[in-house]
């Protein structure tokens, strides 16, 4: 597939992603007073800026294709993006979206360790101490810099047995 064309498609799905939270971002948000900067303008004025950028970005693209005299091509679109959704990067992508979306319910220790553990074998590590060790470490050094560091928050899950388990977890690692 041609690369132009798949950049291309990625930049309007980024721009229409962004036109969507610039729009849900205002309709979500209390709304503050003319005389200052509220907590809905400041993702709303980075908004705008990601829709220049993705603007230039297209424009360079489509440029790019005319110089080179590429056209649109919906056939080599489909079959680069079979491609790419049998690709690791893909599937790092959608762990990370599985990691978001399960991290509130099942809590931040045991979402982290599997994965950690996930990425670790997509990377292509094989060794299954590894998988598990590492993980394990890398978490607690997450935990220790964001909770106990930084004084944020992180998820215990909503699950009963979960949640007693990042308390107990906790308990263990207070600096």
């Amino acid at each position: 597939m041609n690369q132009l064309t798949l950049e291309l498609v990625v930049n309007v799905l980024l721009a229409l992603g962004a036109v969507f939270s610039y729009f849900y971002v205002g309709a979500t948000m209390p709304e503050s007073s003319n005389l200052e900067l509220g907590a809905e303008q400041w993702p709303q004025g980075i908004l705008i800026l990601l829709l220049i950028a993705l603007s230039w970005n297209i424009c360079q693209i489509i440029r790019k294709n005319r110089a080179a005299d590429i056209a649109f091509n919906f056939k080599l679109l489909a079959e680069g993006a079979a491609t790419f959704v049998k690709s690791k990067l893909f599937i790092a992508m959608a762990l990370v979206v599985v990691m978001a979306f399960v991290i509130n319910t099942l809590g931040f220790f045991l979402v982290s360790f599997f994965f950690l553990g996930a990425y670790g074998y997509l990377l292509g590590e094989r060794r299954i101490w590894k998988l598990i060790v590492f993980p394990i470490i890398i978490t607690f050094l997450l935990y220790a810099g964001f909770s106990v560091f930084l004084s944020v928050m992180l998820p215990r899950g909503t699950v009963p047995f979960l949640r007693n388990f990042s308390l107990f977890i906790e308990s263990l690692v207070r600096f």
